[in-house]
């Protein structure tokens, strides 16, 4: 088979890591020394670190996080209150496994945004889908739901998505259907 034709195929069917891991190797003469099985693997290698990658660019970008927050920059000092080992633990992202909720509490300026997004990237990264709100923006979008006819979607849409953090939680008093529309969405969790 013609290379060219190859690589339109590989273009056609979205294979984009592959069809650059091929030209790089028809382009370095010592892959031709690997076995086909060797240099299959190779290819299949790119293609899959492309498509994990890609993935997690998608769910960091669909998470909406407002700073752009790691576990690696966390100062986690003595100072800060902060237990390593504990934060640690839960960069691991187990207890999103195990659907448990975690609250994150201290005073203005504690960290706190901070700490909640560098854990809902490390949850993006176990492979979890995850979404930052702002409480009061959220409540927001609920009343426009109710509104335009549109909460059920909604509720839906919030109830699959596995790590739902809500920033600036309950800053404001709430008045009773924000209430019951709060309710709503932890029912389903």
């Amino acid at each position: 088979m013609l290379t060219q034709p190859l690589l339109d195929k590989l273009s056609q069917l979205k294979l984009s890591g592959f069809r650059q891991a091929l030209e790089e190797q028809l382009a370095v003469p010592h892959y031709a020394e690997l076995s086909f099985e060797e240099r299959l693997g190779l290819l299949l290698d790119v293609e899959v670190t492309r498509r994990a990658e890609n993935s997690l660019k998608r769910r960091i970008q669909a998470a909406k996080f407002p700073p752009p927050a790691t576990i690696a920059d966390l100062d986690l000092s003595s100072r800060r209150g902060l237990k390593r080992a504990e934060v640690l633990q839960l960069a691991q992202s187990e207890w999103v496994r195990r659907r448990l909720n975690m609250l994150v509490l201290g005073p203005t300026g504690a960290g706190k945004s901070y700490l909640a997004a560098a854990l809902g990237r490390a949850a993006c990264e176990a492979d979890y889908s995850v979404h930052y709100v702002r409480t009061s923006r959220l409540l927001h979008t609920l009343e426009l739901a109710h509104a335009d006819g549109s909460f059920t979607k909604v509720l839906t849409r919030l109830a699959r998505i596995q790590l739902l953090i809500f920033d600036d939680w309950l800053r404001d008093s709430l008045s009773r259907s924000q209430a019951r529309d709060l309710l709503e969405i932890l029912d389903d969790r």
